[in-house]
């Protein structure tokens, strides 16, 4: 396991359930960062007793999403630019080197080519419904099956969990911009061009859209820091 994250498939214990509801409710942002949370709260908001709980408390603090107060509770971690920051180059670095061997394949197999088709139209049809209803939450949700289709192409569950938990401080800065409806559609238009580049089964062209695809969250940074500047920490 890394903070909280277990490979394989085996049936999640109470704790791993416990940590995957808490840190959906932290990265939808429904829990605000610097927002103080007590050990009852998820007691009885996952109707759980106290030891899986403490479990994923333990994860998510390792995980810099909370953070312990020894003797007052706990708070929701603010963001922190230099995490996300950090956490975005190892996901590109990532990323990139997974859209480039998609790319290949896409060009010596034509199987593979009209598979992926299929699915990264499903997933831009679910991206577009998200953005014309206006919901944030289901939009980032589409957006991570959007590069899962990459990543499990694979099968590699390590990479994958590796990604996923990178994604941790970035899907707060993530919602914070998805909150501007201009923004979804925008990231749709830069799926588009990142499938159309995966489908021609170039790998040069796929990692120069994914890239400027990533790269868009950083460049957004500073003003989504200036619309929400309590949210935000060192």
């Amino acid at each position: 396991m890394i903070a909280g994250v277990t490979y394989g498939v085996a049936k999640k214990t109470l704790g791993e359930q416990a940590y995957e509801a808490i840190r959906e409710e932290i990265l939808s942002l429904r829990l605000h960062p610097g927002q103080t949370v007590y050990e009852s709260d998820f007691t009885r908001m996952l109707n759980m007793s106290r030891t899986p709980v403490r479990e994923a408390v333990r994860a998510l603090a390792m995980e810099r999403l909370i953070e312990v107060l020894p003797q007052r509770g706990m708070k929701i971690a603010l963001i922190s630019e230099r995490q996300v920051e950090e956490t975005r180059f190892v996901r590109e670095s990532l990323e990139l080197a997974v859209i480039r061997r998609v790319a290949e394949d896409v060009a010596r197999d034509a199987s593979v080519r009209a598979r992926l088709e299929r699915e990264m139209a499903r997933s831009l049809q679910d991206q577009r419904e998200a953005a014309e209803a206006g919901n944030a939450l289901q939009f980032m949700h589409a957006d991570d099956a959007f590069h899962q289709i990459f990543l499990q192409h694979f099968d590699n569950e390590t990479l994958t969990a590796i990604v996923a938990q990178m994604r941790g401080h970035l899907n707060r800065v993530r919602m914070l911009s998805l909150f501007e409806p201009e923004r979804m559609k925008r990231l749709v238009g830069e799926h588009e061009r990142v499938a159309e580049a995966v489908l021609s089964g170039d790998a040069d062209r796929s990692a120069e859209a994914m890239q400027h695809h990533l790269a868009k969250l950083m460049e957004d940074l500073p003003g989504i820091k200036a619309r929400h500047p309590a949210f935000f920490g060192p």
